[in-house]
């Protein structure tokens, strides 16, 4: 029991010796990173920006509800609904001036009582057209009455106001200051009857100004409900789309992949229309400021692990002063000596691990006497391959010889045979890569139906309709055309008819559907085949099983494709007698590029 004692001690000692140090670091580090970042930084970050938006919402809702306020003004103003019912009816010249010069009186004194520049337009029922600013140097704003968004003022109510949005600067004399313009449009109803329109608008300048005032490093934007930009820190994307409108719509605050960085996309609605306050701040300068604890914490574990880094190396050093003579063996073994052996035969743990060394010594010159017999056997094997390889590509190289003759002779029908066929055998022959694009098969199943209508009188017909986002994606060889062979051989019975082979994308699955017009299948007997399709009976010898140009029968191209993706691989037979039948494979993505990761 002593001498046991003695052999296990130097294990505990240096089991606890690693355990001290390397455990309780990696302990602390897990349990104060989680306690300290635990979903802080990202919630930290969302309360600062939204905090900053509703700063923002603020000073944009000062502009908006003065620019309502003056629209307020003018069509609740008494002498204004006036003049514009003496618009509606004939008038002299004198009359319409006077009307002219005191609606700019009005134009001028709510103009001047605004904290910002703005343009006002009043357009009559019948056609007369005031404003703030110059007709002839300006703008005319009878424009305003043929543009799109002007029809649907009909249908609005006195105290609605129509949001037009950003548009380019009308006004030539202020088109430097702003190259934008705010816009909206009201309905100057008076006892549900319309007396005009009036068109107002301010700088966007002012509102980008805002934006430009509050953070260098924020992208902040005004975006309407149709993901339109308004105002952007950035005036190259005003008009652009905002492409996140899908986050808009759900939560308020969320985390978006773009070029490679994270963003944190924060938005707030305004209350006065469908209009969004968005920022998009990168999401590690968002979060710095609370990152410094973290580093903090992390200068405090790095400390902590160097101290137990010594201390470990201190208690290691004084354990394992007897493994210097099991490293002069090492050296003589990195010399090149594999010969030499420790000879070491104490019993505790040394003398072991030494008798386990000399035994793996032992086993690597083992290893290493049947490795140079299998590369010598490899090479050989090699050399066979390459002499086997010389007949299938003198054939190619030939075929495509031929092919070009008689192309030169003028006779394109058979060279286009020659070289669907020859397409065909390169296929067949390539060993190098087993996964090629959807594309590259479709064209080797048109190769292959070009030469099977070759072979008969009655033509089948092959219509290809893949979808264009699935035409790279990469599958198997011939992963579709034995089941298109099947459907000529046992759908069509090599007759006339039509094989259909279409493609799409679908919740993370390509599926692939080959379709027929042929004779079909009896209820009982697509049971059986569908049963021996997913059975594990080798020896079927059904036709159905029988391999063609690609050497993989229907049930083999099932099983191989079952193998490739696994579990999550399906297909379905559909078939209705006399009417033809449809097989549709359901590939999964996420699993295929694992399987091509481990390839």
């Amino acid at each position: 029991m002593l001498r046991l004692s003695k052999v296990t001690s130097f294990r505990q000692k240096l089991l606890a010796s690693s355990f001290l140090c390397l455990i309780i670091p990696m302990v602390i580090v897990v349990v104060v990173s989680n306690y300290a970042t635990k979903d802080v930084f990202k919630e930290q970050a969302i309360a600062n920006t939204e905090q900053s938006l509703l700063i923002l919402d603020t000073y944009i809702a000062n502009l908006i509800n003065n620019l309502i306020s003056v629209t307020n003004a003018i069509q609740f103003d008494n002498e204004v609904k006036s003049i514009l019912d003496d618009e509606s009816a004939e008038q002299d010249a004198t009359k319409r001036f006077y009307n002219m010069k005191k609606m700019n009186e009005k134009f001028a004194s709510v103009v001047t009582a605004s904290s910002n520049p703005l343009y006002l337009a009043v357009i009559s029922t019948s056609g007369t057209a005031f404003s703030n600013y110059s007709y002839i140097q300006d703008y005319d704003p009878i424009n305003f009455t043929r543009m799109d968004w002007f029809r649907q003022l009909e249908h609005m109510d006195a105290l609605e106001t129509y949001w037009v949005g950003t548009q380019k600067n009308y006004i030539a004399s202020s088109a430097n200051k702003s190259p934008y313009l705010i816009t909206i449009a009201r309905t100057m109803k008076y006892s549900s009857v319309t007396s005009g329109y009036m068109v107002a608008s301010i700088y966007e300048s002012d509102v980008n100004n805002i934006f430009r005032s509050y953070s260098n490093s924020q992208e902040i934007m005004l975006v309407n409900g149709e993901g339109t930009v308004l105002s952007h820190t950035n005036r190259d994307k005003i008009g652009s789309v905002f492409p996140y409108m899908n986050e808009i719509d759900g939560g308020t605050a969320s985390i978006v992949h773009y070029e490679n960085n994270n963003l944190l996309l924060v938005k707030r609605k305004l209350a006065f229309s469908d209009w969004y306050l968005v920022s998009l701040t990168p999401y590690k300068e968002a979060i710095d400021n609370i990152s410094r604890v973290h580093r903090n914490v992390l200068l405090l574990t790095i400390t902590c692990f160097a101290l137990f880094l010594i201390i470990l190396l201190y208690l290691l050093n004084q354990m394992t002063k007897p493994f210097k003579l099991l490293g002069k063996v090492v050296t003589k073994v990195r010399s090149g000596q594999l010969t030499f052996r420790s000879n070491i035969t104490s019993n505790d743990e040394i003398g072991r691990f030494a008798q386990s060394f000399d035994q793996m010594l032992d086993r690597i010159e083992q290893m290493i006497g049947q490795i140079t017999l299998e590369q010598t056997r490899k090479r050989a094997a090699e050399l066979e391959m390459l002499q086997a390889q010389v007949n299938p590509h003198f054939l190619f190289n030939i075929l495509n010889s031929t092919r070009m003759k008689i192309l030169m002779k003028g006779d394109e029908e058979n060279a286009e045979l020659l070289g669907s066929l020859s397409a065909l055998l390169r296929m067949t022959i390539n060993r190098s890569n087993e996964y090629i694009p959807l594309h590259d098969e479709l064209e080797l199943i048109a190769s292959y139906v070009k030469l099977v209508n070759l072979r008969h009188k009655e033509q089948i017909s092959l219509e290809l309709e893949p979808a264009s986002n699935t035409l790279f994606e990469e599958i198997p060889r011939f992963s579709i055309q034995p089941f298109v062979e099947n459907a000529i051989l046992h759908g069509l019975a090599n007759r006339v008819g039509v094989i259909r082979v279409s493609s799409r994308m679908e919740t993370g699955r390509l599926i692939l559907t080959v379709e027929d017009n042929g004779t079909g299948m009896q209820p009982e007997k697509l049971g059986q085949l569908l049963q021996k399709l997913r059975s594990n009976d080798e020896g079927d010898d059904t036709p159905a099983n029988h391999g063609g140009i690609s050497g993989i029968g229907l049930k083999n191209a099932y099983e191989r494709l079952k193998l490739t993706y696994g579990p999550l691989f399906d297909m379905s037979i559909a078939s209705e007698n006399n009417v033809g039948t449809i097989i549709t494979l359901f590939i999964p993505r996420e699993c295929f590029k694992e399987v091509r990761s481990d390839v």
